[in-house]
């Protein structure tokens, strides 16, 4: 099974496929799924697989034999991914970001929030796509930059639907789900300064609201928005680091709660994100 068979995000990680399970043996968070410590991760997933990662450039795989390349590469592309990154303290937001007249957009919300299906909207539309699910942040020059690094992002079948795109020829995520991978063009440049990210949330009520966020609130909502925040048990070193950027982002960008109801289509929270962008002129005419 060789290594081009999978997809990954960082083309400086060495990924070996070994038929020896490598396991983390000092582990300063071990939970029955993750173990971990401030340079090594492990994870063994049952049908699909046993997942190693160290140093921030380093990944062992041992496939279970039964295992689908889709199902490797999902967990490939998820956990591992984020271990990566929390290895080399680049912290990753749970976030899909685009570009809506020259201005960095993240879409942060639990999975179903719709953050990656209302990306889509904006990108098909002729806006420039930058990350889906796991975005990394940089900080360069006292600013904060989304590190731009996907080509595809991941779709539900009635989310092709509502967008009026073809899920034949498209790669499942997994033999069992439908959702799938919908190939999208890369940004040309590997970094777009951040500008406003939106939490989404489903409510119970009949309309769309949007709530500003200010001061330490802002702080302890995006904490919750770090790509596999329980990691961070077992790296107290990133732990404080991330606390320094969480408050530098606050600063820098505005962050906003968007509600929406669980039954509104894609088209209608594009709509009203649109009009709240332009009525509050966070966004250039």
């Amino acid at each position: 099974m060789s290594r081009l068979q999978f997809k990954f995000p960082l083309s400086d990680v060495k990924i070996e496929i070994s038929n020896n399970r490598k396991e983390v043996k000092t582990p300063l968070l071990d939970d029955g799924v993750f173990r971990l410590n401030q340079t090594e991760f492990s994870m063994h997933v049952d049908g699909v697989g046993s997942f190693y990662a160290s140093g921030g450039n380093y990944i062992s795989l041992t496939p279970d034999p039964k295992a689908s390349n889709e199902n490797i590469e999902l967990y490939l592309n998820g956990s591992t991914y984020g271990a990566i990154l929390h290895q080399r303290k680049i912290m990753p937001l749970h976030g899909s970001c685009f570009v809506y007249n020259d201005k960095g957009i993240m879409l942060c919300g639990d999975s179903g929030a719709g953050k990656s299906s209302l990306t889509a909207a904006f990108v098909i539309e002729g806006n420039a796509f930058l990350t889906d699910d796991v975005t990394p942040v940089l900080f360069l020059n006292n600013q904060v930059y989304i590190w731009t690094m996907s080509d595809r992002i991941k779709l539900w079948e009635d989310s092709l639907k509502q967008l009026k795109q073809n899920k034949e020829g498209l790669q499942k995520i997994d033999p069992e789900t439908e959702k799938f991978y919908y190939p999208l063009i890369s940004y040309r440049d590997n970094t777009f300064l951040l500008d406003h990210i939106f939490l989404i949330e489903i409510h119970e009520k009949s309309n769309i609201l949007f709530r500003e966020l200010t001061g330490a609130e802002k702080v302890i909502a995006l904490r919750n928005e770090i790509y596999r925040y329980e990691y961070l048990q077992g790296m107290p070193e990133n732990e404080a680091l991330y606390f320094e950027k969480l408050v530098e982002v606050s600063k820098n960008i505005k962050m906003t709660k968007l509600y929406r109801p669980k039954d509104f289509l894609i088209e209608q929270t594009q709509s009203h994100l649109k009009k709240y962008l332009q009525a509050t002129k966070l966004v250039t005419q």
